[in-house]
């Protein structure tokens, strides 16, 4: 079989199709995949280490605030759908596949002037613009959550989960103390804002690095170019900074190395990304997040109400309630464990196999035509 995923810019739009071309390729030894991501996004990088085909459009991206480049961002999705008419008419795929993002849209509407099945996938609670514009192109559309259901053609939607990498259970608890040089007689809490950082999580747990490790230690992705540990000398000094520096590990990015950070996590502290709600339910790792206002905060309401993880919003973030609720919840392993239980409950292990039948089921509906 030979497939076209599209989709980049952040790792959202990316991880669930990995997952997906993961269950595909055991299924299918000759799969060949050809991704069409952005120019500058995280995913370039990322996919180097699978083998597919990488290959760039001009994106037009259109913003939901006022903007003068909105004006162009027409002219761009059009170009962008010339350049991919062109590469999939090449690459002769059965579907393309997409979740979400804006480089997605040219390459869907190419398929569907091609004649090509695209399938449509959505993760978060709320309908994103890109997947509004796809919605009529799309063959099929799946969904993660029954919720979202309302917001699709009934003809169309199709309920499979989110899919999860397979390396993402590749994480081993001894490996990762060894790496990460960590004390295992000490709790561990992982603390990331999403692919590009959170400048103002970082913030918070610079003011609040000294108490936390007095009783924790800390894995701290921070984002690019946004270490903190270089500020710690003229914050503190003696025996305070020699204790800091033994319990904290700050990374811009981890690579495979995050499965081993997820093994020895006791807690993880995220932002609420459905692809990072994800990972935290195929893990069942107890999870505090912190929404970004938009879209993750109903992500994070949606696992809130199962009791799968505490909320802490954005406008209630400050160093004294970061450090307060993380404490708390490290204080008490009957709740972590209660957090822990409930949200492996709510990501369907299966997802990926389901979503490769809403292919199969698309591509032989093609061959009959």
């Amino acid at each position: 079989m030979k497939i076209v995923c599209t989709g980049g810019g952040t790792m959202g739009s990316v991880s669930p199709l990995i997952g997906i071309c993961e269950e595909l390729k055991m299924q299918d030894e000759n799969l060949e995949v050809l991704w069409v991501g952005t120019k500058n996004g995280p995913e370039k990088d990322f996919l180097r280490k699978y083998s597919f085909t990488y290959k760039t459009v001009i994106v037009g991206k259109r913003r939901q605030y006022f903007s003068m480049l909105n004006i162009f961002a027409p002219l761009l999705v059009f170009l962008g759908m010339i350049q991919s008419i062109f590469m999939i008419r090449k690459f002769e795929p059965q579907v393309v596949l997409t979740a979400g993002s804006f480089v997605s849209v040219p390459v869907a509407y190419a398929a569907k002037f091609l004649k090509i099945p695209v399938i449509v996938h959505q993760q978060d609670l709320e309908k994103g613009l890109a997947n509004k514009l796809m919605t009529k192109l799309a063959t099929k559309i799946t969904i993660s959550v029954d919720e979202s259901k309302k917001d699709f053609p009934a003809d169309k939607v199709v309920l499979t989960s989110n899919p999860s990498r397979k390396d993402l259970f590749s994480g081993n608890k001894e490996r990762g103390l060894k790496y990460f040089k960590l004390d295992p007689g000490l709790p561990t809490i992982l603390i990331y804002g999403g692919g590009q950082g959170a400048v103002k999580i970082n913030e918070m747990i610079l003011k609040k690095i000294d108490l936390l490790t007095e009783k924790y230690q800390i894995i701290h992705l921070t984002g690019k170019g946004k270490k903190i540990s270089p500020r710690f000398p003229a914050r503190f000094e003696g025996d305070q900074l020699t204790k800091i520096n033994s319990r904290y590990r700050d990374f811009e990015f981890l690579n495979k190395e995050i499965f081993d950070a997820y093994a020895v996590a006791d807690l993880v502290v995220s932002r609420a990304g459905f692809s990072s709600l994800t990972e935290l339910s195929s893990l069942g790792k107890a999870a505090l997040v912190i929404p970004l206002l938009g879209h993750q905060e109903l992500n994070a309401q949606y696992f809130a109400k199962q009791n799968a993880v505490r909320v802490l919003s954005q406008e209630n973030l400050t160093e004294n309630s970061l450090f307060q609720t993380i404490d708390s919840m490290m204080q008490n392993p009957g709740d972590l464990a209660n957090l822990s239980r409930n949200i492996s409950q709510i990501i369907d292990k299966d997802a990926a196999k389901k979503y490769v039948e809403v292919i199969k089921e698309v591509v032989n509906v093609k061959k009959e035509q």
